[in-house]
């Protein structure tokens, strides 16, 4: 029983987490109840990242390019036929079936989740075979390549403009369920077999190709669960907004959502989500700040809150590089006379040598 709650803790206390951040938005409404579902968007993204990232060492900056898959699927499954030959008048005859396809949104978040594992599935060949720079040069490249096609492909994603007319289906309790499942799969990832070798190889490459690791395999694995949690995570994003528009999915997302993993612990699940609640209470906060709703009306010039979050990067980043987190997972603290007086073996990890493995 101790080791079962053991495994539970971590899971269980960035769940109870998220459930406070859902009150917050449940009881609050209007823009801070828009603000907390959002947040809650995001710590399924960035739970999602942290599944390739936080096992492999290997940093992301193609993920949104998931979330992007994600969004429109869940938009041609869920806007109304009539209303979606209006809109795609010109489909191609291979995907003429699109227009007159129509799915209920638990279903729509299901297929929007495999479609991006799809993508991922067809990209991971490449996270497998490369490591370190080469390997986060080539995930943004994949961003690069999905938006320039989504950005282009008039046809079928109307290019540079809105998508309109999904159903707006995700509430802060929608977000919260998907969140905790989210939590679940991306804990359970990390203890797994895989998930463990994974780590392996992020703490000593050569050790574990040495030891029979098949690293570049877990590394697609990875990579391909991340897509999918991250491609639901597009979906809740789609049914929230409902409208969205190709540029939503570039680089100053990939910039946000780098922020929140990085400021949290890029290494750690619990980083990654609490880093997520943070950075989107601290953005929320300096928007505030900057429109002058806590300065007595007295707004302060355009980019303010931008530069302030750039100097709150620089702060931690030169105080706890490795992020809030740092390798560490949220726990109870110990009953004293239990082993309480020695520390975490995460704890005594050099997170250094953590992330040698990313830069052979």
């Amino acid at each position: 029983m101790r080791n079962k709650f053991d495994w539970l803790q971590t899971p269980a206390l960035l769940v109870g987490l998220c459930v406070l951040c859902a009150l917050v938005g449940a009881f609050s409404g209007g823009a801070l109840g828009r603000v907390v579902t959002m947040t809650l968007i995001s710590v399924v993204f960035v739970a999602g990242l942290s599944v390739f990232t936080g096992n492999s060492g290997v940093m992301s900056f193609g993920h949104v390019a998931f979330m992007a898959v994600g969004a429109y699927a869940t938009a041609y499954l869920t806007i109304p036929v009539a209303l979606k030959n209006t809109l795609f008048p010109h489909l191609p005859a291979p995907l003429a079936w699109l227009g007159e396809v129509h799915a209920p949104f638990p279903e729509a978040l299901v297929i929007s989740g495999l479609a991006a594992g799809l993508l991922g599935l067809l990209t991971s060949p490449i996270v497998a075979r490369l490591s370190g720079l080469q390997s986060g040069i080539a995930t943004l490249a994949v961003l690069v390549i999905v938006y320039n096609v989504l950005n282009s492909w008039t046809d079928v994603t109307r290019g540079s403009s809105s998508m309109i007319g999904i159903p707006k289906v995700t509430t802060v309790w929608t977000a919260l369920a998907v969140v905790a499942v989210t939590i679940v799969v991306a804990w359970a990832y990390r203890c797994s077999r895989s998930g463990l070798q994974l780590k392996a190889s992020r703490d000593d490459f050569w050790a574990a190709e040495a030891a029979g690791i098949s690293v570049g395999r877990h590394r697609a694995i990875a990579w391909v669960l991340s897509a999918i949690l991250c491609g639901i995570s597009g979906s809740l994003y789609a049914s929230f907004l409902a409208t969205f528009n190709v540029s939503g999915f570039f680089l100053s997302t990939t910039f946000a959502f780098v922020v929140m993993v990085v400021l949290g612990g890029y290494l750690s699940l619990s980083g990654a989500v609490i880093g997520a609640i943070g950075v989107s209470a601290l953005q929320e906060l300096l928007r505030r700040l900057q429109d002058g709703g806590l300065t007595g009306g007295v707004a302060l010039p355009a980019g303010t809150a931008d530069l302030l979050l750039a100097a709150v990067l620089l702060v931690i980043l030169i105080k706890a590089p490795y992020g809030v987190m740092n390798v560490r997972e949220l726990r109870l603290p110990r009953p004293r006379g239990k082993g309480s007086d020695k520390p975490r073996q995460a704890d005594q990890t050099d997170p250094v040598r953590l992330t040698s493995g990313a830069t052979q």
